[in-house]
């Protein structure tokens, strides 16, 4: 029988030192007093677990259950069951929920803790329909994944980062911008092809997927699919004659459903090296690029080890 709530290991009263307390009542002979005294607790206690050992055996010295045997105030089945649907269908949180169904949002959040839905993350895969699938294809370049990622740039000299904010040479208005990491990841191998950028139009999109999809073939690889987001330079019709030139099927992801392509957040990791689900490595670009390095160039060429 488990116990009805945890105790320290230093608690006089475990289960096995309540038996031995009963067993010098009942087996030695000793007064409720001298039990009392001997295990520094008061008669009462004694007598207490005394009779419950008399009336349930060894069962009886375990910690019963606080929860009351009746609630008239319990929240009935049918709105828990109505907060449980909400949460798996709709994806709100607690305060949310409580205002659709009229309670509070801590008894909202004691009713999805119960059900095992009380974080957004845990509850996703278990209350989803679909099984988890998992984009690995069966050789390279029978999926591309491309993505950009928008990264704030640095300064010359460093930013607030290295001199606090407004102790640096621009007052903390550098005007340096952002700069956007177009990445191309193959799908098999995760070789990664990346290249930084002042923007993200169709126009270098299409030009950064024509030098992709080259890089990609002096390997060895030929781009069957590529697959990508319904970004703005995505949709444009240079992306698509630059895929057609290089005879590659366009894809994309469903929408608001970014875990079906790649995260660039993986790819601008700040160096070093990143393990994929496959145990395979890549050593992937650094978030800062070298000052050698200009807006436009590739980054560091990646393979797998």
């Amino acid at each position: 029988m488990s116990h009805a709530r945890s105790q320290h290991p230093n608690a006089p009263l475990t289960p096995e030192g309540r038996r031995r307390m009963v067993d010098c009542v009942l087996v030695r002979g000793w007064t409720v007093a001298a039990t009392a005294e001997r295990f520094q607790v008061d008669a009462k206690t004694v007598r207490k677990w005394r009779d419950r050992f008399l009336a349930e055996g060894e069962a009886g010295l375990f910690d019963r259950s606080s929860r009351p045997r009746s609630s008239p105030n319990r929240t009935p089945r049918a709105v828990c069951r109505r907060v449980i649907r909400l949460r798996k269908t709709r994806r709100k949180g607690a305060a949310w929920i409580g205002h659709q169904v009229g309670l509070a949002a801590s008894t909202v959040q004691a009713i999805l803790n119960r059900a095992g839905l009380g974080r957004l993350d845990r509850g996703d895969r278990a209350t989803n329909s679909e099984p988890v699938r998992r984009y690995q294809r069966e050789h390279p370049g029978e999926l591309i994944h491309v993505d950009i990622k928008k990264l704030a740039a640095i300064p010359p000299g460093g930013g607030w980062r290295m001199h606090g904010r407004g102790n640096d040479a621009h007052g903390g208005y550098s005007g340096a911008g952002y700069v956007y990491l177009h990445s191309a990841i193959d799908d098999r191998t995760r070789i990664v092809y990346s290249e930084i950028h002042r923007d993200e139009q169709g126009v270098t999109a299409a030009g950064f997927w024509r030098r992709a999809a080259a890089y990609y073939a002096s390997l060895g690889i030929t781009c069957e699919r590529v697959i990508t987001d319904n970004g703005s330079c995505y949709r444009s019709r240079l992306w698509h004659q630059a895929c057609a030139q290089t005879s590659t099927t366009v894809k994309k992801t469903r929408p608001y459903r970014p875990q079906t392509n790649c995260d660039d957040g993986w790819v601008a990791c700040g160096g070093g090296v990143t393990r994929r689900p496959t145990g395979r490595c890549a050593f992937l670009p650094t978030r800062r690029p070298p000052p050698w390095r200009r807006a436009g160039e590739p980054a560091r060429r990646d393979v797998t080890s």
